[in-house]
């Protein structure tokens, strides 16, 4: 058994000055109990906590760090930066380096303005689109999660009435805000249409993220994000693709790109950071200048394209931009979920994977079909998670520490490590739900 004493001592005397000894709410472990671990150091795909023990890292910064850590060129372009000044409270070269490389990378984009969090560029991508429209309304989806801004965290005066289920619901939030939310359940076209066709004449803007990155893994329904543009268009709204986390993830640029989508703003983060704090939002020229000098919406922000962050970025940029090295990120995922079905076939547990680039999704629940919405999503069987994440720790494999996160692929990941991650996490499913019923009624081994 790992010894876990230097992790508990360190959340002992967090807790102290600390609200669950933690600055962000996955790292208490809240949703998989047992001890939180804390972390020393980390080195390409693996991480190692206080008590000496390593980690294959799958949670790799919730997404940021699509490099692994402490890539080289990442780490010498900081350093470089840092024996200069980490922040000036002025512009400089590598801000407009990065904002340029963005904006080349996705057509849909002629600006870009940096922040310091994907929080911070989706509640700003917001603000446009209610001051461009002179309405109040945002549409989001069930299981969504934009960042913890207060119009973002409103719970939706139609949720009772379409079933759909908000997330991050929170007290402090005005009540004026929740008459100012809509929501709808992921890939629900008949449902999307009712609310547009009831409130069209009110909506701002729809936020979606264009995977579901949120709720595990879920893919969208062929056709989906094409509705959007199309309900948009028709009714005056602004269509926003939330790209914090698929951002450069699939490809060198917005996933609107591959899709064959025209948003009106997007919003950036992660890994267009390198590993260090970042958000953006970006679009269209007559949407953007709604933030110039002197126009309707402002924002501020003294760390904003602090010079620490953007050296970073453009380092990292740089190696993505490499030849192949999409390619290879591709192969390691199909690898991986090649991996994970050949075990739960052998195993026969009736478990879905879902893929798609870099990014995986194991479905908890006794199905073969892929997730499709929340409303799926909250038909897996968590107290099976949590057992297979604090089983999958002793094994030495990092997962996020939550159901609702999918699996983070890296380039620093080899595919020892990713065959490795599939036989555990069979093996490790497999002992928890053997002899037992699945919520499908039969046994979860279908033997």
């Amino acid at each position: 058994m790992k010894s876990h004493t230097k992790s508990t001592d360190l959340f002992r005397r967090g807790r102290a000055v600390l609200p669950d000894g933690v600055s962000s709410p996955m790292r208490s472990f809240s949703q998989v109990g047992g001890t939180p671990i804390c972390a020393a150091s980390a080195k390409g795909a693996t991480i190692t906590d206080v008590d000496g023990n390593v980690y294959i890292d799958f949670l790799n910064a919730f997404g940021a760090l699509i490099l692994g850590h402490a890539r080289e060129e990442v780490v010498e372009a900081v350093a470089r930066q840092a024996s200069m000044g980490m922040v000036y409270g002025l512009s400089t070269a590598l801000e407009y380096e990065l904002a340029e490389k963005i904006v080349a990378s996705t057509p849909s984009i002629e600006k870009i303005r940096f922040v310091c969090s994907g929080t911070e560029a989706v509640m700003t991508a917001a603000r446009i689109a209610r001051s461009h429209t002179g309405r109040s309304l945002l549409l989001k989806f069930g299981g969504a999660y934009h960042g913890h801004s207060d119009a973002l965290l409103a719970s939706p005066s139609n949720l009772g009435a379409n079933g759909a289920r908000t997330k991050g619901s929170t007290q402090g939030i005005a009540e004026s805000l929740n008459r100012e939310v809509l929501l709808c359940e992921y890939n629900d076209e008949e449902q999307l249409a009712a609310l547009f066709s009831a409130h069209g004449d009110r909506i701002a803007a729809v936020l979606v993220e264009p995977f579901a990155t949120n709720m595990g893994f879920v893919k969208p329904q062929p056709g989906f994000h094409r509705l959007i543009r199309e309900l948009c268009d028709r009714h005056g709204a602004l269509f926003i693709f939330d790209e914090v986390v698929t951002g450069f993830r699939f490809h060198f640029g917005g996933v609107c790109n591959s899709l064959g989508i025209d948003p009106d703003l997007v919003t950036f983060g992660k890994i267009i950071g390198g590993g260090a704090p970042i958000g953006a939002y970006a679009g269209k020229t007559q949407f953007m200048q709604h933030v110039a000098v002197g126009k309707k919406v402002f924002q501020s922000g003294t760390f904003a394209a602090n010079p620490l962050t953007m050296a970073a970025g453009n380092a990292a940029l740089d190696v993505l931009s490499r030849p192949g090295f999409y390619g290879e990120l591709e192969e390691k995922g199909a690898w991986l979920e090649a991996a994970i079905t050949s075990q739960f076939a052998a195993r026969r547990i009736p478990y879905h994977v879902s893929r798609h680039g870099a990014l995986a999704g194991v479905a908890f629940r006794d199905s073969r079909e892929p997730m499709k919405s929340y409303r799926d999503v909250k038909t897996q069987d968590y107290e099976v998670f949590k057992k297979v994440h604090a089983r999958m720790l002793e094994r030495g494999f990092l997962m996020p520490p939550s159901l609702e996160e999918p699996i983070f692929i890296s380039a620093a990941h080899s595919r020892d490590d990713l065959t490795s991650f599939a036989d555990a996490l069979a093996e490790s499913i497999q002992l928890f739900t053997t002899g037992r019923t699945a919520l499908g009624g039969r046994p979860a081994t279908l033997s």
